[in-house]
């Protein structure tokens, strides 16, 4: 079989010259051109993208694959074989394109990190928390007071509760809601029911719980630097950025995922992040 390697280049980094060189036994690299990257809306707001003409010509004096061409629709149809091996990165639009134009082909899917596609951006992830475990009384009964606090929520898809906690006492505590009254999208409609999983999260009537303790902190004048922060369900991205800009130093919770950076994001700004196991005994 002929291998070769389909894929979206948008830009050059270390990333993509690992890919190619691990795949060097390639006979050619194709590269997405302007007809088939029309064919991803979202692509169009990718404003790093280079013209695919300059990347071909930057692909070709690495000197890693003997040859390089920009990949047109009627080189999907001789692509579309069962001679070809067809090496993709594992990304969204590589997925579409393939179950779209290369059912017949041998396609490999390699999972390298290149670029945060829909995908990787939706991801769970397990957490890899600073400590493995909190078994201590305390913090369970704090994350049991967060699952309460959840229950209050009028969201009937998502319910999260959260907590403020200063020299072992809780101070603040709080739950998602809807804005300006919990039952708004229930009286006006759901602005969510207009997209898809992860698409505009922004635009919605809630206000999640972690972003509430912090306006309530913000409200009372209570400086947050020092405190920890209790949740039911680990943060998303949008809240572990609040978290950590917030002066919080340690984050406790009971369950979840962590999707996109927001791990990343609390463990560089030097929040630490502790999961409590209800069930462990101490």
């Amino acid at each position: 079989m002929k291998k070769v390697i389909v894929a979206y280049i948008p830009v050059l980094h270390e990333g993509y010259r690992r890919f190619i060189e691990k795949h060097k036994d390639a006979k050619v690299i194709y590269i997405f051109g302007k007809d088939i990257i029309l064919e991803f809306d979202h692509l169009s707001k990718e404003i790093r993208a280079l013209d695919p003409k300059l990347v071909l010509k930057s692909l070709e004096s690495w000197g890693l694959i003997s040859k390089a061409k920009i990949l047109k629709h009627n080189d999907l149809q001789k692509l579309n074989n069962y001679k070809y091996n067809i090496v993709v990165p594992d990304e969204d639009v590589t997925k579409e394109l393939s179950e779209k134009y290369l059912k017949k082909a041998s396609v490999f899917y390699d999972p390298i990190f290149l670029r945060w596609d829909k995908h990787k951006s939706m991801e769970q992830k397990p957490i890899e928390a600073d400590q493995k475990i909190s078994s201590e009384e305390f913090d369970k009964n704090a994350i049991r007071e967060t699952l309460k606090a959840s229950e209050r929520a009028s969201d009937w898809w998502r319910r999260v509760g959260a907590a403020i906690v200063k020299n072992k006492k809780i101070i603040i505590i709080a739950h998602n809601r809807h804005l300006p009254s919990p039952h708004s999208p229930y009286a006006n409609g759901d602005p969510r029911n207009n997209f898809h999983k992860g698409v505009n999260i922004e635009l919605s009537t809630a206000i999640h719980a972690e972003a509430d303790l912090i306006s309530q902190a913000a409200k009372k004048g209570i400086p947050l630097k020092g405190s920890s922060m209790y949740v039911s369900v680990f943060p998303c991205p949008p809240c572990a950025k609040l978290v950590a800009r917030s002066g919080i130093s340690k984050l406790y919770y009971g369950g979840g995922y962590g999707v996109l950076d927001g791990e990343d994001i609390l463990k560089a700004s030097g929040v630490e992040i502790i999961y409590v196991d209800l069930m462990a005994e101490k």
